[in-house]
């Protein structure tokens, strides 16, 4: 480690670089944690100060609340207000990569700018073991959206991390890449019919099938932002993108999917096998590899309309600003 890398340090999770990240955080400052979708920024729920440096840190519009990450039901249940699918929804999915939007309790812990003045609160129980632990730790819910300034594409590795913030924060809790490379999914329980906010690792037929509760897909053109994931533009990289194209022109790289294209310096393959779990893993990681080449552009293969290839639609459509 160089002399400039001496504030920020990087240590791979164990008891003690635990120890030293819930400190950090018990004392207002933000760590880099890996969860099962993306890394998140992870301050304490509760501080105000810490929520606000977050905002600005990221770069962050103060209108899009962030996810509030707790290590059971039971801390759930203290700041939102019980739902009997609520408890459905959570016995099924956590830990994982569903988020729960329930009323907030009048008498919550949880600082208002966290939640962009809304009365509702967005929930989830990590399933990343390092993230469970460094919240048991702290003892407090942990307010995290994702490791990258606002807008960018979302770090799923810590090296992702680092390029983003350099020493602008004091330690990366560093876990290795994150098992699904895309955000969890959010659902909306404080109104029928539930919506589905944001697109994630779980679908609404996977929600029906364990549980039998009925969600519907949000009406992507509505700017009112309730949950996380709703900016127009979203996980995007510098350089502009190209959807749906079948081959890269001159001044592009290409970002594959299928078995027509093979690997090179400036064609990386989502999966070679047509696997859209594959595809989702290597998503972000493909196109901050691709948004650091000197091509000017970047062209992107088109990718099936099905099960989790209708997350990454949704991802690449937000950062190409397709609907603008």
């Amino acid at each position: 480690m160089g002399k400039k890398d001496l504030k920020l340090r990087i240590l791979n999770d164990s008891t003690n670089s635990i120890n030293t990240a819930s400190k950090l955080i018990l004392n207002g400052d933000a760590v880099a944690v890996m969860a099962e979708t993306v890394y998140g920024l992870a301050v304490d729920a509760s501080n105000k100060s810490a929520i606000k440096n977050l905002y600005s840190l990221k770069k962050r519009p103060k209108n899009n609340p962030l996810i509030i990450h707790v290590e059971s039901i039971n801390m759930a249940l203290e700041v939102g207000k019980e739902n009997e699918d609520f408890l459905i929804l959570a016995g099924t999915f956590w830990p994982g990569p569903l988020t729960i939007i329930l009323p907030q309790k009048k008498n919550s812990s949880i600082s208002k700018e966290a939640t962009a003045g809304l009365k509702s609160v967005a929930l989830r129980m990590p399933k990343s073991k390092v993230f469970l632990r460094l919240i048991k730790k702290v003892g407090k819910p942990l307010a995290a959206p994702s490791a990258n300034l606002s807008g960018y594409i979302s770090a799923t590795d810590s090296k992702h991390v680092q390029e983003c913030f350099k020493n602008n924060i004091k330690l990366i809790l560093d876990s290795g890449r994150c098992e699904y490379g895309l955000e969890s999914t959010v659902i909306n329980l404080t109104k029928k019919p539930y919506i589905i906010e944001r697109m994630g690792v779980i679908n609404k037929e996977e929600i029906f099938k364990k549980t039998k509760i009925i969600t519907i897909e949000k009406n992507q053109k509505k700017k009112k932002i309730v949950s996380p994931g709703q900016l127009f533009k979203h996980y995007a990289p510098k350089k502009p993108l190209r959807l749906n194209a079948k081959y890269p022109k001159i001044d592009e790289s290409f970002l594959a999917f299928g078995s027509n294209f093979a690997d090179s310096k400036y064609c990386l393959n989502l999966s070679k096998k047509s696997n859209l779990k594959e595809a989702a893993y290597n998503l972000f990681y493909y196109l901050r590899k691709l948004d650091n080449l000197e091509k000017k552009k970047i062209a992107v293969s088109p990718i099936p309309m099905r099960g989790l290839g209708k997350t990454i639609n949704e991802r690449l459509r937000r950062a190409s600003f397709e609907w603008r």
